[in-house]
């Protein structure tokens, strides 16, 4: 990037990528926000930028700033908007505000601080899977995909033939596929590793 070039952006609108890191006062990760910040000052070697919700100040060095991207369906007259591609994850909790570098530019990082990662199991529910097994079947083979709105969740299944959770499975990651016991007819149970995660589940084969 033209850093001399760039420098003449002091005024300016960005949205910064990664997106800052918000935290909770317990350390936990909030919902993600675009948030706007101003561009306040450039010098030889650092950059200030003032959050226009939090009114928090980040300054940056030069090599804080990987890459900077105009946006002009957002900019309007006098006003100019843009985006500021970063090496580093920018974190804002209640009046602090601190940096970690990121392994490649854009890419978010995760707080020190790992007590928002902590699993917390909800109970395990009943599926009815009349529509994707047949009455007969023995054993099903289930495809699953887990995702959740709030970063730093912990992505975990447990997939349970019985409702006391004995007969049952734990896997990890986004996606991937189980292969269960029916042990009631065309029913399995599942539990989550957090209240926060998603999911899609889906019948792709079973055994008679």
């Amino acid at each position: 990037m033209n850093w001399n070039q760039f420098q003449k952006n002091i005024g300016m609108r960005v949205r910064i990528e990664p997106p800052a890191c918000r935290l909770n006062d317990a350390g936990h990760i909030l919902p993600e926000s675009h948030e706007e910040w101003l561009i306040e000052s450039i010098s030889a070697d650092t950059i200030n930028l003032r959050n226009l919700t939090s009114n928090h100040v980040a300054e940056l060095g030069k090599d804080h700033v990987y890459d900077y991207r105009s946006d002009p369906s957002r900019t309007k007259g006098d006003v100019k908007y843009g985006f500021l591609i970063l090496k580093v994850q920018v974190f804002m909790q209640g009046d602090d505000i601190w940096l970690r570098p990121n392994s490649r530019p854009g890419e978010s990082v995760a707080p020190s601080n790992l007590a928002h990662h902590q699993v917390q199991w909800t109970e395990l529910v009943k599926v009815d899977a009349r529509s994707g097994i047949p009455l007969n079947a023995h054993v099903a083979s289930l495809q699953y995909r887990l995702w959740s709105d709030v970063r730093g969740i912990p992505l975990l299944l447990r997939i349970s033939s019985n409702a006391e959770g004995t007969l049952s499975q734990e896997l990890s990651g986004p996606s991937g596929v189980a292969k269960l016991m029916v042990v009631e007819p065309q029913t399995f149970y599942v539990s989550f590793s957090h209240p926060m995660v998603q999911h899609e589940m889906s019948v792709i084969g079973y055994e008679f």
